[in-house]
């Protein structure tokens, strides 16, 4: 962990819990593919940098979540670097305390110890043809993020955010986070069809195929669908996340709470769109029937 490796060509990547993108400019400038996921990691991709003679030029983020963003601020002060993203995820990384308060609101939680509330706001551009770097093709990813991105390198390198998960993370979450869970879906059949030489997803190694794990990705997906169909019952949200918590054996606190509780909803939207359940008013409280 914490190592930069040589990918190909003038691509890079820093392995970490998040890994992050180096795509080698000219005059010895770089471009970062999201901006980690603490300050302690920035300082460690800065030593690596300092050490090369490197300068950053730009940081292009491939969403808002806290582990891809961390480290933005300390970047553009210390190299006046642009920070750019999608018009969609650039308010919450411009002000990251406008996610923490899109999940938690209402929610009893810490906010000097909550990520979301802690990250630094700093200065960033929506990313278009004209500040996009040389070298370098974007690639629409939606579903696990309002509108993540995924960076393709001209050395036939992928770098796909957090569209595919990998199986650790699956096993350690059982529920992770996606924002749209049937647009995710859908970005995992098309990421199959993406031609590249190597796929770096931001949570797994590298990969050569990235289709097995995007199949794995699918069918968990599906998994927990079909899990959450089966409870829609004729019960309210309250019971069925309490018989979703009991049928997965999942742990609860208030960040967890806040992350399973989300992701419940998104499952249930897709079941919506799917026309597989209805939710209907009773008793003064939404209820979900199997149609």
């Amino acid at each position: 962990m914490f190592e930069v490796k040589h990918i190909k060509g003038n691509t890079y990547y820093f392995e970490a819990f998040t890994n992050i993108g180096i795509y080698r400019l000219k005059d010895n400038k770089i471009v970062l593919i999201d901006g980690t996921d603490h300050k302690r990691m920035a300082k460690a991709v800065n030593n690596y940098l300092e050490s090369e003679n490197l300068t950053v030029d730009t940081i292009i983020c491939t969403h808002c979540h806290v582990d891809h963003i961390c480290g933005n601020k300390f970047f553009r002060e210390k190299y006046g670097c642009k920070i750019l993203s999608t018009e969609k995820e650039k308010p919450f990384i411009a002000q990251p305390d406008l996610e923490g308060s899109f999940y938690f609101a209402g929610i009893d939680t810490d906010k000097t110890r909550n990520p979301f509330f802690t990250v630094e706001p700093t200065v960033i551009e929506t990313l278009n043809e004209e500040n996009l770097p040389k070298g370098l093709e974007i690639i629409n990813l939606p579903g696990h993020a309002f509108d993540m991105i995924g960076v393709k390198t001209e050395d036939g390198v992928v770098f796909v955010a957090d569209s595919v998960l990998s199986e650790k993370t699956w096993t350690e979450f059982k529920v992770p986070f996606f924002h749209d869970v049937n647009k995710s879906i859908e970005t995992l059949k098309q990421i199959k069809d993406i031609k590249a030489d190597v796929f770096i997803p931001s949570h797994n190694e590298p990969l050569a195929d990235i289709t097995p794990l995007a199949d794995y990705n699918i069918s968990k997906l599906e998994e927990l669908k079909e899990t959450v169909y089966k409870l829609c019952s004729g019960i309210g949200f309250d019971d069925m996340f309490t018989a979703l918590l009991d049928s997965l054996s999942l742990d609860i606190r208030t960040e967890k709470y806040v992350s399973y509780s989300i992701m419940l909803r998104n499952v249930l939207q897709s079941l919506v769109e799917d026309g597989k359940i209805k939710a209907i008013m009773q008793d003064r409280k939404f209820i979900y029937c199997k149609k």
